[in-house]
Formats: C-alpha cells, structure tokens, sequence
C-alpha cells in the first residue's frame, strides 16, 4: 500500500519528453502544492532514511578531506565534487520513487555528469558574482565621505567608535536588498541540476528553463523555500542532530516538487 502510494504522488512515467512537458507548463502554468511535496518527500526519505543519513556522513567527510588538500582541494571541492555529490540526493529520490535499484552506489551518481555539473556550478557562480560585485562597489560609493572620514581619523589616531559602527550599519542596511536578490535568483535556478539531470540539457539552458518555470509561480516557491528553512532551523535547535532528517528531508521534498511539476521518466537515468 505505501508503494502504491508513493507511485501514485511521485510517479509520472508518462514517457513524455521534457521538452513537451516545458512546453506545457510554461504554456498553461501549473499548480504548486506544498502540503504534498513535503509529505513524498517524507515518504520517499522514509524509504531509505539510513542510506541518506549515512550518504550525509560521507559527503561531510569528503569536504573534510578536500579541505586539508590546500588551494586544489578547495577548487575540486567547490566545483566538482559537491555538485556531483549534491546531485545524488535527488538521484536517490528518483531511484526510490521509480522502484529502481536503491544500493548505495546509486548516490554517487552524479558523478557521471560531473563536467555538465560543473560547469553549471561555474556560471551559477559568475552570475551571482556579476550581481554582487556591481552592487557592493556601489553601495561603497555612496559611503565615500564616510569611508574618507575614518581613514582621516585613523591616519591622526583618533578612531571614534561611533562613526565606525554608523558605518558598518549603514552599509548593512543598503546589502538588505541585495540578500534578497540573491534570494530571489537562487530560487530561480533550484531546478538548474534537475533539468541538467533529467532534461539531459546543456548548463545554459538549464539554468534559463529553471528560472522560467519558476518564475511562474514564483511566490509559491518563495513560500516553500520559507518552510524548509525553518524546517532545517528546528533541526538545527535540535543539537543538529535533527539536520541528519531535515537535510535529506529538504532535498526529497525539492525532487518531489520537480517530479510533480515537471515530471520524469523512468528511463531518464539508466540503471
């Protein structure tokens, strides 16, 4: 009966092509359901919750090991290690939720799209680089005189604290927008690996497909984004012990929305 269940929410081996089902959705929209994400996601964690809380243990030790490498291990680490590792937690997802082999191999599945992976990772990285940098540079500028200010008072030993924290508050305030731009982007690319994955597009198209699909119903997505933060934060509280449910957690969800929204295919990743 749970089978039949999760066959049923997840499940849409129509064999229709990504394509067609883009196509559609940009087309007639779509229905975003929250409540039903998080409840497959649950149900597909549930299916394998020890393969994912030690695959969790695996990728935190392996960042660990990049992280002594100096220079090399950060750069492999950050473009493409994590990405392909970070991808087989959906492949999971998907590997469960079509009934196929579930062996823990299966997580590193990423791996076999490791250079479309990091590429993807590559301008994901310059994109969020050509907004933030712009931004902050001009966010300086409007502080010069106080930036000139306190060099002044530095240069003739006489730092005053008030003037420091003014503008150390003052330049938060102005990056409060830029947090949510970059808020706003990043919701935009979250089905980027997805479609790089499943779609089997190239970097480019599937960071644009992403972010045009969502925009469709971009405040549903906002929300849901809002619910596995604070879902992840009550685990957090929880010694972080709870993060080893609420991460995998959160990604299960992710892929449960992408399947419903999207969809896939059984033969979409072979065995």
């Amino acid at each position: 009966m749970e089978n039949q269940i999760l066959d049923e929410n997840v499940s849409q081996s129509t064999e229709i092509s990504f394509d067609e089902r883009v196509k559609n959705l940009l087309t007639n929209g779509y229905k975003f359901d929250l409540g039903n994400y998080l409840s497959v996601g649950s149900k597909i964690l549930g299916k394998n919750i020890g393969g994912y809380i030690g695959f969790i243990f695996v990728v935190f030790g392996i960042s660990i090991a990049c992280s002594m490498i100096p220079v090399i291990g950060a750069i492999a680490n950050s473009f493409f290690i994590s990405p392909a590792l970070y991808a087989g937690f959906f492949i999971m997802a998907f590997q469960i939720s079509k009934n196929k082999n579930t062996d823990f191999g299966k997580f590193f599945g990423g791996f076999k799209f490791i250079g479309q992976l990091a590429l993807l990772n590559l301008l994901l990285i310059i994109i969020y680089a050509a907004i933030t940098i712009p931004y902050v540079l001009i966010a300086l500028g409007t502080q010069i005189k106080e930036i000139m200010d306190l060099v002044a008072n530095y240069r003739n030993g006489d730092e005053d604290p008030i003037l420091i924290l003014q503008f150390v508050l003052g330049f938060i305030a102005k990056l409060i927008p830029l947090f949510f731009i970059m808020l706003i982007v990043q919701i935009g690319f979250s089905f980027s690996q997805y479609i790089l994955v499943f779609g089997k597009k190239g970097a480019i198209e599937a960071i644009t497909t992403s972010f045009k699909i969502i925009w469709k119903n971009f405040i549903s997505f906002f929300l849901f984004f809002i619910v596995i933060f604070l879902i992840n934060i009550a685990g957090a509280i929880c010694l972080l012990v709870g993060l080893l449910y609420t991460i995998p957690l959160s990604m299960c969800a992710m892929y449960a929305a992408y399947d419903s929204i999207v969809g896939t295919n059984a033969t979409d990743i072979e065995d």
